[in-house]
């Protein structure tokens, strides 16, 4: 194997690697906001536009093919 195929396999081993991170970091960025949607549907405090702002954004999130039940 030449210098140059190691670099490449190098090379793609990273970028996999980093877009494996991305990936999470994504992931669980999503799981925090579609947990605060919650908190602010289930906020009896929560005005009703607060309310229906959330539960929209959690059927946008469901639409998406996430679950946040």
């Amino acid at each position: 194997m030449d210098n140059s195929h190691k670099r490449g396999l190098e090379t793609r081993r990273r970028n996999e690697a980093a877009r494996k991170e991305r990936r999470m970091k994504e992931e669980r960025e999503i799981r925090a906001q579609i947990e605060a949607l919650r908190q602010v549907r289930d906020d009896p405090n929560t005005t009703s536009s607060e309310r229906l702002e959330a539960v929209r954004l959690l059927k946008e999130y469901t639409d998406k093919g996430y679950s946040y039940l």
